[in-house]
Parts: C-alpha cells; structure tokens; sequence
C-alpha cells in the first residue's frame, strides 16, 4: 500500500485542491488554514453569520487584515477573505511562487546537497522508506511541508511522468525518514541569503516585546527591521517566566 501510495503520489500535481481550497496564483497573497475547523463569517465577529466552514490547510484569498472584535484571545486581527472574514490567527500568509528544478545539486563545504525553502502554501511528502516515523507526520491524513519551511535537499529524480522531485531530509535531529517532493515547490538558498547584513556596523541589537509580542532589529539607533512576533512564553505579573522554556526578560549580549 505504501509502494502505491507513492506511485500515485509521483503522478499528482503540486497543487490540492478541493472544495474548500482555491486555485492558486502565482504571486495572490492567499491564507491556509492552520488550526482546525474554521468559521468564515459575514462580519469579523465571532457572533456574526457563518457563511462557510472550511478546514485545515484550505486555502483562501488574502484581501486585507481589519480589525474587529476580540474572540477573547487578545488579537483583534481578522482577514477579509470573498467569503467573509476569519479570524487572523486561524491562518498562514502563504504564497504560490513555483520554481524552476535544478537538473544537478550544488556542492556545499564538500557535501552534495543545498539548504531549500519552500515557497508554496504546501507540498505532498512522498515516503522513501515506509513506514513514517516523524511523530507531527506519523499521524497526519496528507504528510505536507508548508511555507517557509526550511529542508535539506540532497538527491534528483524524475519521475515516470516526467516530473524532477527532490529528496528531503531533515538533516539534524532526525527520526530516519527520507521524503521525495516536488522540486517545483524549493527555492534553493544561497550564500547571499545567509551572508551578514551590513557587516561594517558593529553596535546591533535585537528588542523583543512580549507585552505586545513585536520585534524590532536595530543598527546603531536605526530601526531596520520590525515585525509581530509569537513568543509563546508565559510570565507571572513580575516579569518572571513560568516555565522552563521561557527565556528570562532583560538584556542577552
């Protein structure tokens, strides 16, 4: 079963789509269902119409975020989809952005293989060696990784119909499993993705707020960078952290 799981898996399109799914455009700021069952509703309001139910990875056009009424969980943040709205934290900012296959892997510090980003909604796993043993994938209807997701790509095929796919591995702290996907689905990092930026500035710092869950990125006293954040730790009404993942608030040179 698994042999022809993947068989047929070589033969699909890099796209799944469904009634709850649309199609994808290339460059179409789009939202993917992240969390469940979600509500689509007629006003950005938890006790407004419902005028769809979809669920996870549906994917959904992204209008614009608006702010609305709180569902009790802080944000105020909800995105206008055709449909209606969804609250903003049930969804992924995804993009569709395929890219060209490379026909050879580059060679990285004498290793054959490149570090690759996945820059589509999300790609179907195929299994190399059955069964899966990654526990977030063991148990999941469609094995998938999502966008942004970073993989280590060290092997090319074509399949039967014609298709290149990459083999993906987990590199550190992996379980053993080896996946092929759709190569269409990688942009391939390079140097200048990872090199320092603006290495002839010395004094930087990064500031994170976990009263407002912000980040901000500073050269000197230059703002260059800011975005929202998701600290996930939680701290007493001293600043203190409650648990022993929580970083602990003040300054780390």
């Amino acid at each position: 079963m698994s042999l022809l799981t993947a068989g047929a898996l070589a033969m699909a399109p890099l796209r799944f789509t469904s009634q709850n799914s649309v199609e994808w455009s290339i460059g179409q700021k789009m939202g993917r269902v992240c969390l469940g069952k979600v509500n689509i509703r007629a006003k950005p309001d938890t006790s407004a119409e419902i005028t769809r139910v979809i669920f996870d990875d549906a994917v959904v056009i992204w209008l614009r975020e608006v702010i609305g009424a709180s569902p009790g969980y802080g944000s105020r943040r909800w995105v206008e989809t055709p449909d209606g709205y969804i609250y903003a934290s049930r969804l992924q900012p995804v993009y569709y952005l395929p890219n060209a296959p490379l026909s050879q892997l580059p060679e990285v510090n004498g290793e054959r293989g490149m570090w690759a980003e996945v820059t589509v909604p999300y790609v179907d796993l195929i299994i190399a060696n059955p069964p899966i043993r990654t526990p977030s994938l063991k148990n999941a209807l469609y094995p998938r990784l999502y966008y942004s997701q970073v993989v280590w790509i060290d092997d090319i095929r074509v399949s039967s119909s014609g298709k290149t796919l990459y083999r993906v591995n987990q590199k550190y702290g992996t379980y053993g499993d080896i996946f092929w996907a759709d190569a269409e689905a990688f942009r391939p990092i390079t140097a200048e993705d990872v090199a320092p930026i603006s290495p002839e500035v010395e004094n930087k710092k990064i500031i994170v707020n976990v009263t407002r869950q912000t980040l901000s990125c500073f050269e000197g006293n230059r703002e260059v960078h800011f975005c929202r954040v998701s600290t996930g730790a939680k701290f007493d009404a001293q600043g203190n952290p409650v648990d022993k993942w929580s970083t602990p608030l003040g300054p780390h040179p």
